[in-house]
């Protein structure tokens, strides 16, 4: 396999092409903040978009590129994508970039074992991103009566009331990846971050076939009823502008949505509501969205890519950039003052949640288990969401895929 791009493959000076997977309102606006900060720097941003399928159609258009030796300059990744393409050999060791620029010391330590494997990092992130948000029409809350739930029982019940109200209770989809959002956060929710991690980290037979796991999906199907009967193929934006238009009154997802609710001019507190999933046991289930870069032998392109790592770790550009992506700088050391009170709170959860070691990566962004088990939750909460399966067979189901799978 071809992990090196050629000199003569880029003959523009200071220019790299960036593939990624951003295409909403709010993410393309947001990736404009990196492109100018770098076009200020002398380099010139070559933009290859390529939406949908929650990133899995850029990573194979990246595959594609790599077997025919012609990999971009950087590339957009999520989970352990950058860990398995490090082991291809293709990525550029940023270590001393990342160093130099106060990134190695400012940075989450649970991510380390997702950008630095071996030791060496090979990659760097731009945003910190919570999964297990509730986002509600604050108007379809008032009109049905109902307050921020403190229980999954309470949310179920809210649920309930705003569909007397004539309003849809949660809006949310088919697409397995989605689904899985609500299932990681029922795993901790209703079990706790030590039972998470027993399942969807160390991914654990016995816990997997335990009855807390029987009660999650119990609870996931009760959940299902608060959907509405033309959900399937809805794109997670399509579900936001539900909920933005009060249409539905609550989706469950990572807060890449509130910058959705931000690029329509809605405000937190007056037009939405922001709350972590109802739990007794706080925590934070984190993804991050990172960049590689490929080995290069090409001097203008390695120096283009050096200035790429300098921007994305830039404190000023993280404030920028997540202002309208609606996540919060992935450096603890960044100032949160000009943030919303929706992304103060995530800063104020995130450093408890460190301190009481329930910052969890999100099972379904492929941030806990490796992506050969993480498949395979999705895909059995997504089948037992979409059927009439029951939960102890949709535990079986679950445990005895990921016995194949290991």
């Amino acid at each position: 396999m071809c992990s090196m791009i050629s000199a003569t493959a880029h003959a523009e000076n200071k220019s790299i092409e960036v593939i990624h997977h951003w295409v909403s309102d709010s993410e393309v606006a947001a990736v404009n903040t990196i492109k100018q900060e770098l076009e200020k720097r002398g380099v010139v941003w070559k933009d290859t978009a390529i939406g949908g399928a929650n990133g899995a159609n850029a990573e194979q258009s990246l595959r594609a590129r790599i077997v025919a030796g012609n990999p971009p300059g950087a590339m957009q990744m999520l989970g352990y994508d950058a860990a398995t393409w490090a082991k291809e050999g293709v990525l550029r060791d940023l270590t001393d970039l990342e160093t130099a620029s106060g990134g190695v010391q400012s940075l989450p330590a649970d991510y380390r074992r997702l950008a630095a494997p071996d030791g060496k990092w090979v990659e760097v992130p731009i945003d910190l991103l919570r999964s297990n948000w509730i986002w509600a029409n604050k108007k379809a809350f008032d009109t049905a009566g109902v307050s921020v739930p403190k229980t999954w029982e309470e949310l179920i019940a809210s649920g309930e009331k705003l569909r007397k109200a004539g309003i849809i209770p949660l809006a949310a989809s088919d697409e397995p990846w989605q689904i899985a959002k609500i299932f990681d956060s029922l795993i901790v929710d209703l079990n706790g971050p030590e039972f998470y991690t027993q399942v969807a980290l160390k991914v654990d037979d016995k816990a997997i076939r335990s009855p807390e796991m029987v009660k999650v999906f119990e609870k996931l199907r009760q959940v299902r009823g608060l959907v509405d009967d033309n959900f399937v193929g809805r794109d997670w934006a399509v579900a936001t502008e539900m909920v933005a238009s009060g249409k539905a009154g609550m989706q469950v997802m990572g807060d890449w949505a509130k910058g959705e609710f931000l690029a329509k001019g809605l405000k937190p507190g007056v037009d939405f509501l922001c709350f972590p999933t109802p739990t007794s046991t706080p925590n934070f289930l984190w993804a991050m969205d990172s960049f590689s870069m490929f080995q290069t032998t090409d001097p203008s392109l390695r120096a283009a890519q050096d200035e790429l790592v300098k921007v994305l770790l830039d404190p000023e550009v993280q404030i920028k950039f997540n202002l309208i992506k609606g996540s919060i700088p992935p450096r603890l050391d960044v100032d949160m003052s000009k943030f919303d009170d929706c992304a103060k709170q995530a800063a104020v959860d995130l450093k408890a949640s460190i301190e009481h070691k329930s910052f969890l990566g999100t099972l379904s962004g492929g941030y806990a288990a490796e992506p050969q088990f993480a498949s395979i939750f999705k895909e059995v909460a997504a089948k037992f969401f979409v059927s009439d399966m029951s939960a102890q067979d949709a535990v079986t189901l679950l445990a005895d895929e990921i016995n194949n799978a290991r």
